[in-house]
């Protein structure tokens, strides 16, 4: 392998990693970088258009439906298609791009697909939902403009570490949600069955309760960014030299001879890191949220029954709404369980950088990850500096 390829896959590695600030240079060929967002978004895009086309009845009509085994079926499989689909394609899409940018091709599919994102999709729109075809086509060029200034930041690389760090912690939120978070369990299952929580649930209008839900959301981000900046703060400041070069076998960085001396990081660089721990984490908990509000749904079908939610709200339970989607499930569980994943999430995000053994579970792992880059960024400048 040339020296240029050595750098090369040195910068790609950086990229995989989630710290574009590190590459030295421009950033080349967004085309190239901006399919796997063109399928996920294009994807996304078109299974909505068909849920909504299929969601067009009323709630009666809707509710007679679904007594039809074959409808619910292929409601039911709309629905997991929505959320599979598009990452599963996004996904495939990334691993593609990974070979053309080693080979340098691909620019061709690329186009392609972006020429189709442009077009096709409000045409699909146009047919399905009859939306305006000349509207939708300004709003694709905006959303294609968006993925190219995403780019251009590296927000891809970012986000992409991101959702593959948080995915392969998605393992362990089943022990530790059954075994280190007994007291949240406990809680939350006798705050289930409180009226209070249901009446208020029922009362509060859906964006509001988005906002109930952001608002505990800020709160984390906010809470996660004080405390990561004193991580990487304190990362910075030790060198972890021998953890470092053991990890670096078998990667781009291990042609790398030379260990410079360690550069402080630019202001850019600093906030790359930050991002990764901050989004890394708030990825963790939204997946942790998830699978509250997934079990508090299922338990809540399987133990409410709707008399009891008519004596908690003082009405019959109306029909549920999910982003627009109809659901054959009660509007009232949906906003209590909302509420309690959100609550749930706040506390996750709280105790995975304070608590030691949520701490060695969820942060441990991303702080080696960071202390293993900066060893990989002194060795990668130095081989910058030599040439």
């Amino acid at each position: 392998m040339t020296g240029e390829h050595e750098v090369e896959a040195a910068e790609q590695w950086f990229r995989r990693r989630g710290l574009p600030a590190v590459v030295r240079g421009r950033p080349a060929r967004l085309l190239l970088r901006t399919t796997p967002a063109v399928v996920f978004v294009a994807a996304w895009q078109v299974l909505t258009a068909v849920l909504s086309a299929v969601d067009g009845q009323t709630d009666a009509e809707f509710d007679r439906l679904m007594e039809s085994d074959a409808f619910a079926l292929g409601y039911t499989a709309l629905l997991v298609g929505l959320v599979v689909l598009p990452a599963v394609g996004s996904w495939l899409t990334a691993r593609w791009v990974r070979r053309k940018l080693v080979d340098r091709g691909g620019t061709v599919p690329s186009s392609v697909l972006a020429a189709g994102f442009v077009l096709v999709v409000p045409v699909a729109d146009g047919i399905i939902e009859g939306d305006s075809i000349p509207l939708g086509l300004v709003t694709q060029l905006a959303i294609l403009a968006g993925l190219f200034a995403a780019a251009f930041a590296g927000v891809g690389s970012i986000v992409g570490w991101a959702l593959r760090a948080a995915f392969r912690q998605t393992q362990l939120l089943g022990e530790l949600t059954s075994r280190a978070l007994p007291l949240l369990l406990l809680f939350t299952v006798f705050g289930f069955f409180t009226t209070e929580i249901w009446q208020v649930g029922a009362a509060l209008p859906r964006p509001r309760m988005w906002l109930v839900a952001g608002l505990f959301a800020v709160v984390a981000v906010v809470f996660l960014l004080a405390m990561l900046k004193d991580e990487v703060s304190r990362l910075t400041q030790s060198r972890t030299v021998p953890v470092g070069l053991d990890k670096l076998r078998g990667t781009p960085l291990a042609a790398f001879t030379a260990d410079g001396e360690r550069v402080p990081l630019t202001k850019l660089e600093r906030a790359n890191m930050i991002l990764v721990l901050v989004l890394t984490q708030v990825l963790q908990t939204l997946v942790l949220a998830a699978l509250v509000f997934v079990f508090f749904v299922v338990f809540g079908i399987i133990a409410v029954q709707h008399s009891v939610i008519k004596a908690w709200v003082g009405r019959d339970p109306t029909s549920g709404t999910l982003f627009g989607i109809q659901l054959p499930i009660p509007q009232e569980l949906l906003q209590v369980s909302l509420f309690i994943a959100a609550f749930s999430g706040l506390y996750f995000a709280a105790s995975t950088v304070t608590d030691a053994k949520y701490r060695s579970a969820f942060f441990d792992p991303l702080a080696d990850h960071l202390a293993v880059s900066l060893v990989a960024r002194d060795r990668y400048l130095a081989r910058l500096a030599q040439a």
